[in-house]
């Protein structure tokens, strides 16, 4: 018998009854709850995805803006520059690119020590190209770093694609900074000869030259017609840096009515470059030397000047140096040539305004820099409100330059403000309340750099306390600030704290265990202060391996001989100062020592007369004691 079902099956041609409104229904709610498990896995997908896809997006809009700044960089765009590089750390802190760009516009505008700690980290994570080697070495050469420098430059140096002229000349500046001036020179001259030398390779070589060189050697003379050569054609890429060169060497400052240093800013710009990052302009760098020596040259300051004005990348600081020279060469004509500056510039837009005033308050006309900045305008920036103060300050104005700062019409940085007001203070005789400003900038200051600007302002004004704090402060932020550790030691020995010198000395060689001459300015301040036989042995082992690697080193050369005299090693101690002549430059010191080690020989008549040259020469008391018995007939 054949089972029945229990339900009937319908006929397959019998109609779906069911409204069309339910079965859409039933479809939502089918797929409602297909839905719901697929939303909850992508909403736990973003949950844990969110923060990689943000950081990616923040790293792509850091390189971003890092890559803008570097092209702000090559267009000298400097304070675009730092924006773009400061929003791309914002952005992003951990950013390599970030990094490299702040580092890179800090050496640009010269702020070597601060572009040191961005290379550094670099560095740390092994990210460094060849051209960010380039500039850690040159920055660690500007800041005195000068192991790091080496470290980078050996690096450069083993290329596997062959060696650049830029790099061979890195390595001829250490061996300048190292006092081996020929080596210096045969590195520029290997660099010079490579066809692929660049415009400003050329420069920077011919510089490095002039560095090491006497006035009247070939080489010297050879470099001298290099930079003229660079000077002449406009078309080259360092025409107008080759000018500035030459017009530097000049005696550029025209006679004028006599005035005192009584400028508040920082000399060189330094205000503007620590406080205001970003806001100057630097073309062209010296090199380790300072080749201000002028030697016979077929370029007189009448061709540099016309070369100046017509150079076709030539701004309103060129021409005002133009119009420097001219009146250089007939300061008969000096007002002329003021009063023609005044009516070019003193129209002009804000930045050309600023360089007119700063070159005016530089040649000592400071009266004229009032008339073309009245207070109104200089009101509307930070550079031309303190060119307006400086003016001021020249003309001894003092209650206007207290007033200015102190009614805070103008919102300068508060460091600035309160150096600035403890100049115009200690001017006015105001002891305590200058005392009280300084006291406020070092309160204000607030990263490394604002602290290295106040201690370098307050060393200028000779409020040594105040610098020394600041320059402490700086090694407290930044531990490895080889520029605040140097100043810190100068200042001891400018004080003649020998003791105080030697510690900071032996703390900067923890540091850098690997840098010769802080460690040879140990051992000699080690001996001065007494040091045993053991150290004074050392000493003497140390200083003979650097007198052999920089035989023009007198610094080392002193060490080489206090320390034999020490050991009673009198013929020894001798033939330390023999084949080296002085040229003048020598360290004080270093002239004592000979001194004092030519009466041990019995050379008494010639160790009298170097005795008797130093006796208005800086000299620490351990210094000058030992040719005390020589002063005396």
């Amino acid at each position: 018998m054949a089972k029945r079902r229990s339900r009937p099956l319908a006929p397959k041609d019998d109609l779906d009854l069911t409204p069309p409104e339910e079965r859409r229904a039933r479809r939502l709610k089918r797929l409602f709850f297909l839905a719901i498990p697929a939303v909850a896995a992508l909403i736990v997908a973003i949950y844990f995805a969110a923060p990689a896809l943000g950081g990616a997006l923040k790293g792509w809009q850091s390189r971003r803006l890092a890559r803008e700044a570097f092209a702000l960089i090559e267009r000298k765009q400097w304070n675009e520059a730092a924006a773009k590089a400061r929003d791309a750390h914002l952005l992003r802190p951990g950013e390599p690119e970030a990094w490299r760009a702040i580092a890179r516009v800090l050496l640009r505008t010269g702020q070597d020590t601060a572009a040191l700690e961005w290379w550094k980290k670099l560095d740390e994570q092994e990210l460094l190209t060849i051209e960010d080697r380039r500039d850690f070495a040159g920055a660690a050469l500007a800041a005195g770093e000068l192991a790091t420098a080496g470290t980078q430059i050996d690096q450069l140096l083993a290329q596997r694609d062959g060696t650049a002229p830029i790099d061979i000349l890195l390595a001829g500046q250490l061996a300048a900074r190292r006092s081996n001036g020929v080596l210096a020179v045969d590195y520029a001259e290997r660099a010079l000869a490579d066809k692929r030398a660049k415009p400003y390779d050329i420069l920077s070589g011919a510089i490095l030259i002039l560095s090491a060189t006497k006035h009247e050697s070939p080489p010297h003379v050879a470099a001298w017609k290099r930079i003229e050569d660079l000077a002449r054609d406009p078309r080259n890429a360092a025409s107008l840096d080759a000018l500035v060169f030459l017009a530097q060497q000049q005696s550029l400052v025209p006679p004028s009515k006599p005035r005192s240093d009584t400028s508040l800013s920082l000399r060189a710009s330094a205000t503007q470059q620590s406080l205001a990052p970003l806001t100057g302009d630097t073309s062209l760098s010296l090199g380790p030397g300072n080749a201000t020596s002028q030697t016979t040259t077929s370029m007189g300051l009448l061709e540099i000047a016309d070369a100046l004005e017509k150079h076709p990348d030539a701004r309103p600081n060129h021409q005002l140096l133009a119009l420097q020279l001219r009146a250089q060469h007939d300061p008969a004509l000096t007002d002329q040539y003021v009063a023609d500056a005044v009516e070019h510039f003193g129209k002009g837009d804000d930045q050309t305004l600023a360089a007119l005033t700063a070159w005016l308050n530089s040649i000592g006309r400071a009266d004229k820099t009032l008339q073309v900045l009245p207070l109104d305008r200089a009101m509307r920036r930070q550079d031309l409100y303190l060119q307006r103060i400086n003016a001021l300050a020249a003309l001894e104005h003092w209650d206007e330059v207290k007033e200015g700062l102190s009614n805070e019409r103008f919102p300068l940085e508060p460091i600035l403000q309160h150096m600035y007001l403890a100049t115009a203070r200690t001017r006015l005789g105001e002891a305590t309340a200058a005392t009280n400003e300084w006291q406020r900038a070092l309160e204000a200051a607030n990263t490394p750099e604002k602290f290295l600007a106040l201690a370098n302002y307050a060393e200028q004004n000779h409020a040594n306390d105040i610098a020394d704090a600041a320059y402490s402060a700086a090694i407290k932020l930044t531990p490895k600030n080889r520029a605040a550790y140097a100043a810190r030691v100068r200042l001891a020995l400018t004080a003649g704290r020998t003791a105080d010198a030697q510690t900071l000395a032996a703390e900067i060689l923890q540091l850098w265990p690997d840098d010769t001459a802080a460690r040879n300015q140990d051992a000699y301040l080690r001996l001065l202060l007494g040091a045993s036989d053991g150290a004074a042995e050392a000493a003497e082992r140390q200083a003979q391996v650097l007198v052999a690697q920089e035989p023009s080193n007198w610094s080392a050369r002193a060490t080489l001989g206090l320390a034999r005299l020490r050991l009673g090693k009198k013929k020894d101690a001798l033939a330390a100062f023999r084949d080296v002549r002085a040229t003048g430059a020598e360290p004080p010191g270093a002239l004592a020592v000979r001194a004092l080690i030519l009466a041990e020989n019995g050379y008494e008549e010639g160790a009298r007369g170097d005795a008797h040259n130093l006796g208005a020469e800086h000299l620490l008391p351990e210094e000058r004691a030992l040719i005390a018995p020589l002063l005396y007939d």
